[in-house]
């Protein structure tokens, strides 16, 4: 009797939580407003988009008609960054340099990171010579991808999928950074004359990989998802809230509407895109993207419209990209360059090591190498197989202080954290004297860097570091050998967990604090973590204090995500109003000279606040397949997409 009562309580339960018998995926939220934040933001602004294009070339007539802009082609700007000089060596001269500095790698990157010669560009027929376009690239991950929805991406191995399956209307060149209009997009991009309106006219030729046309209504319901407060947007949304408005009043055309003229609005446009004809309706009952059925299915079978879809993958071990003939061809018509690999294989292996044998042995087309394999790459029957070179790539790292908790909402803390810890002998050793000391959110190379601030690298200071913890209350009042402090009216420790993820270079620095902060009285435990797992308590800030890095965006605007209050990636809860009015001024200011000096002075705040502890910017040590041509670097990242294979009547 007691049995089957409870066996009926479970099945009453079970009915009440999934509505009478419904599956979770089959119920539509009541409470569920597409755009919510955006119809907000609009009705704060009194904001109405006009409802026709009869209306709105009425309104931007009123405010001195349209400016045409120009177009560039995908190929025109990589090409520009990679062919813009003759190469300063032979292909053969350059297979057998060893890179022995950052001069020699430079020659190299120059000579085999090539696109191929060509007359034209776009390439005629949109084939380049000498390319095995049945050829596989294989790369190395030391982490899986998150998510292959984009709009939910959250880490630079997610943003890498992205670049091979996604389109976006707009790009920036890889040198200026300066934004464009793809042309392989776009048939115009015109602009009101005060700046407020960009309208886009898109190509007809544009699919997803189900063969569903890619449309002005797949960007404008994928901003709507982004501006929905129920969606669990990371960081996307940080930069879309900036606009007043995206509509499709057709197919083919989309408007941008702006609540001021700022030179970064083409920046604004760039969030990636989801397609509407398989989102509309299951958004609505799972606006996580997530949990249903139907969303699980899209996350194994992405529907994408970029160069490439995802064909096969397994977890944690390998994804393989296939290329996307709906990209490039429309009606059996070439339309667009043909990707130049068949296949793209991403080998996912966390362990560096096993990475490297793979890598020698031939089985791998490239990877990024840590510090201590980085002298087993200058070996002969390594330079056998591979080229190594060093990368232009503007990351940094630090240890993240979350600085919603007691232990470190004091600066004096911070700054003991600072000066207790041996930056010299990390990059002596952990580094191996590869990378260089980090000074601040902005790279000392990027023209926003304050580079008459007087600011130094840090350097170690004990005593230093003693004095500040005991002026900020931090006492061993039990002679235990920690520090301890009341708080709230509990006597606490100072102990903390540093997480990292589990890789031997970054484990390495973490030990190396954990010691230095014994001699100071300071308890920290290192715990290591697969990525997936790392990302987790980020995002979720349920962490103390973490080390890891973060890529610098193309414009200084971008970093607002990081930095900004209340930001999508603002993890640390790091908050200062005047670094929040900084960004507000610098992405209104056209002149360049003032807006760097007001990102320059956003450093300078930032710096001073010591939200973290600078540690070192990673440039990039990379070994690639002497069979590899046409990889680059810029500020941001390789530069995958340029590379291709050699046929073997051109090699």
């Amino acid at each position: 009797m007691k049995r089957s009562l409870f066996l009926t309580a479970l099945l009453i339960l079970g009915l009440l939580q999934t509505g009478c018998g419904r599956r979770d995926e089959d119920a539509i939220r009541e409470d569920f407003v597409l755009a919510d934040l955006a119809i907000k933001h609009q009705q704060e602004r009194n904001f109405t988009a006009p409802a026709t294009l009869e209306d709105l070339n009425k309104l931007v007539e009123e405010k001195g008609g349209w400016i045409d802009n120009p177009l560039r082609s995908d190929d025109e700007v990589a090409y520009a960054f990679t062919n813009k000089e003759p190469a300063p060596l032979t292909v053969e001269e350059a297979l057998n340099m060893k890179s022995a500095n950052r001069e020699e790698s430079e020659k190299v990157l120059k000579t085999l990171g090539r696109l191929p010669d060509t007359d034209v560009i776009p390439p005629k027929d949109g084939v380049y010579p000498g390319v095995d376009y049945s050829a596989t690239l294989v790369r190395h991950s030391s982490a899986d991808v998150s998510t292959f929805n984009p709009l939910l991406n959250s880490s630079t191995v997610d943003l890498e999928s992205m670049w091979l399956t996604g389109i976006r209307p707009f790009g920036g060149t890889y040198d200026g950074f300066e934004p464009y209009a793809s042309s392989d997009v776009n048939v115009s991009w015109q602009s009101s004359a005060d700046h407020t309106i960009d309208k886009l006219v898109l190509r007809d030729d544009l699919s997803w990989s189900d063969g569903e046309p890619f449309t002005a209504y797949d960007i404008e319901f994928s901003y709507k998802v982004i501006m929905t407060s129920a969606v669990p947007i990371s960081g996307e949304r940080s930069v879309a809230e900036r606009l007043l408005d995206v509509k499709a009043y057709d197919e083919h055309t989309l408007v941008v509407f702006h609540d001021q003229a700022k030179p970064i609005n083409p920046l604004l446009i760039q969030f990636p895109n989801i397609p509407k004809h398989k989102y509309e309706e299951s958004i609505k009952r799972d606006p996580t993207m997530t949990r249903s059925k139907v969303h699980e299915e899209m996350e194994r079978n992405p529907i994408v419209a970029g160069p490439y879809y995802v064909e096969s993958r397994i977890r944690s071990t390998e994804i393989v990209y296939r290329r996307n003939d709906h990209y490039y061809m429309h009606n059996g018509k070439q339309v667009r360059t043909k990707p130049m690999f068949e296949r793209i294989r991403v080998k996912i292996t966390p362990e560096t090591a096993t990475a490297f044998i793979k890598v020698k042995a031939g089985d791998m087309d490239s990877m990024q190498i840590p510090p201590e394999l980085w002298e087993q790459t200058n070996s002969l029957d390594f330079s056998e197989k591979n080229v190594r070179v060093f990368g232009r790539e503007w990351s940094y790292f630090a240890f993240w202080w979350n600085l919603s908790l007691p232990l470190f909402s004091d600066i004096r803390v911070r700054e003991a954290l600072d000066v207790a810890f041996d930056h010299d002998e990390m990059l002596r050793n952990c580094r191996r004297g590869l990378d260089r000391p980090c000074t601040g959110l902005f790279i000392d190379e990027a023209p926003w860097y304050p580079k008459d601030a007087g600011i130094k690298p840090l350097k170690r200071d004990v005593e230093r570091a003693k004095q500040l913890l005991a002026e900020a209350g931090w006492t061993d009042s039990d002679n235990d050998g920690v520090l301890d402090k009341e708080i709230d009216g509990k006597r606490v420790p100072f102990a903390f967990t540093m997480i990292s993820m589990n890789k031997p270079d970054r484990l390495s620095v973490c030990n190396l604090l954990k010691t230095n902060l014994q001699e100071v009285g300071i308890d920290m435990t290192v715990q290591a973590m697969e990525f997936n797992v790392w990302l987790d308590k980020m995002q979720n800030k349920t962490f103390q204090a973490s080390m890891g890095g973060w890529e610098i965006g193309s414009d200084p605007y971008l970093c607002v995500n990081e930095w900004g209050t209340g930001a999508g990636r603002n993890w640390i809860h790091y908050s200062n109003p005047e670094v929040d009015r900084l960004f507000k001024e610098g992405e209104a200011e056209f002149d360049r000279e003032k807006r760097m000096a007001i990102y320059q002075k956003l450093h300078c705040v930032v710096y001073a606040d010591r939200p973290c502890t600078w540690l070192y910017c990673q440039p990039g040590q990379f070994v690639f397949s002497k069979k590899l041509r046409g990889l680059n670097f810029y500020a941001r990242c390789p530069l995958f997409h340029t590379a291709w294979k050699p046929a073997a009547s051109a090699e």
